[in-house]
């Protein structure tokens, strides 16, 4: 399928936070992952038992990412966790079949996707893939965010 772009909505997470390098992250995805499973079910508000996996932010070459999933709300978060809100905006989606290995060129297709269709992504790399089955994700990119890059050229 090829990428679009579509509108989400704030969606509020519980999980994991872990932070490195993308071959320090990647390396580590899989413990993180399997720690999370294993707490999973203290998570109270599940709303499904789909497994995020986002990119918050870029510093250099140093990531933050979340393992989490999705709650409707934040009543306990178990030990060791933590909770962050998705916001809402404009995301390109690309339904994605395929192994854990091939994500990372499945988001150059949107990278590229975006350059040929002159769409801005967001620079952080605010990125999230959700697990829905165990070779189907959904990925998601945001799109940048005018209002906040016109005030950082300003300054």
């Amino acid at each position: 399928m090829m990428p679009k772009i579509i509108n989400v909505r704030n969606v509020t997470v519980v999980g994991f936070e872990l932070s490195g390098t993308q071959e320090e992250i990647a390396e580590m995805r899989p413990e993180w992952t399997a720690r999370f499973l294993e707490k999973a079910s203290q998570i109270p508000g599940q709303t499904d038992s789909h497994l995020l996996d986002i990119c918050l932010k870029r510093a250099g070459q140093l990531y933050t990412h979340c393992i989490g999933m999705e709650v409707t709300q934040i009543d306990i978060i178990p030990t060791g966790m933590t909770s962050l809100t998705v916001p809402a905006g404009s995301y390109v989606l690309l339904e994605f079949f395929g192994s854990e290995q091939e994500i990372p060129f499945a988001f150059r297709t949107i990278l590229q996707w975006a350059r040929d269709h002159k769409v801005r992504l967001d620079k952080n790399e605010f990125r999230i893939t959700v697990t829905l089955e165990e070779k189907y994700r959904h990925l998601y990119w945001r799109l940048a965010d005018k209002q906040s890059e016109a005030a950082e050229e300003a300054v």
